[in-house]
């Protein structure tokens, strides 16, 4: 019989800025990722789909298509909901807003109720002003963004040569350059602002690429980060806790949920081998040889 996949499980798993259709992702990762969780929502918080990518020098690959169908499989066999909120990076999909397949909803933004508090869910560009009033400024970012993430995969397969570990030149320029620091803040403040008009207790996003997890004059201030670089998501526990979830948190909290369920099964089998019933009695030809 064929053993059913072990599996993390969660309440409620927030994605953003997965950017498929763009060359540099961590795809693999994701990939992986899906096909080893069980939510009872997922949100696909923008930018999972990179529509200015594939304008341009961009690629659709294989393993994108993977990623379309691990999720169609939770919708599917899982019963698993689907929110997917606009990104300025999928903005073809504001023409048919808000629209509803079955359990996969296309919209704008979205309030997520969670055990004991309120949070508002959307992108976040509407509070950039190069990606709502210089567009043509954004789109020329995006092409350096990824080119620079190209450089960044041979520089980092040098480094391992080397034997020295990976290094992000994209979060080190953001950490570098004030005036990207305090453009964050003050993205992060006036998120923050929204979800207080909303009366929302905190407020989930993406678009910067910097995953958070603060909080923001009372306001609960989370970000799921990307899964270009930092290959990051916002989880809700089944107690109702929201955390960010790191893909290499991940993999550890997989290893060990794989060895107690071995260890579980060992047990089972040990119990099964030892019951009275799997012991076999001696025949009388056995007992009379023995008296």
């Amino acid at each position: 019989m064929k053993r059913k996949k072990v599996k993390l499980e969660y309440r409620t798993v927030f994605l953003s800025d997965t950017h498929l259709g763009m060359r540099e992702t961590g795809i693999q990762k994701l990939n992986h990722f899906l096909s080893h969780i069980s939510c009872k929502t997922l949100v696909l918080n923008g930018d999972f789909i990179d529509g200015w990518a594939l304008e341009g020098s961009g690629q659709w690959k294989k393993a994108h298509t993977r990623c379309f169908r691990l999720i169609l499989k939770m919708v599917e066999k899982e019963k698993t909901r689907v929110v997917y909120l606009r990104g300025n990076h999928d903005d073809f999909l504001s023409k048919i807003l808000p629209i509803t397949f079955d359990r996969i909803k296309i919209c704008e933004k979205y309030i997520h109720k969670g055990k004991e508090k309120k949070y508002l869910v959307l992108h976040g560009d509407c509070f950039d002003s190069f990606s709502t009033k210089r567009k043509w400024i954004a789109r020329i970012g995006s092409i350096g963004y990824d080119n620079l993430m190209r450089f960044n995969r041979f520089y980092n397969k040098y480094r391992k040569f080397r034997g020295k570990r990976p290094f992000s030149l994209s979060a080190w320029a953001k950490a570098k350059v004030k005036s990207a620091v305090n453009h964050v803040h003050r993205y992060e403040d006036s998120l923050a602002d929204m979800a207080r008009k909303h009366n929302c207790d905190g407020m989930i996003c993406g678009h910067i690429h910097v995953a958070a997890d603060r909080m923001i004059n009372g306001i609960h201030y989370l970000n799921s980060g990307d899964w270009v670089e930092s290959n990051t998501a916002i989880v809700e526990e089944k107690n109702g806790h929201l955390g960010i979830l790191s893909y290499e948190q991940f993999c550890r909290n997989m290893k060990l949920l794989n060895e107690s369920n071995y260890r579980s099964r060992a047990n089972f089998s040990s119990l099964k081998n030892n019951h009275p019933s799997r012991i076999r009695k001696p025949t009388s030809l056995e007992v009379l040889s023995a008296n």
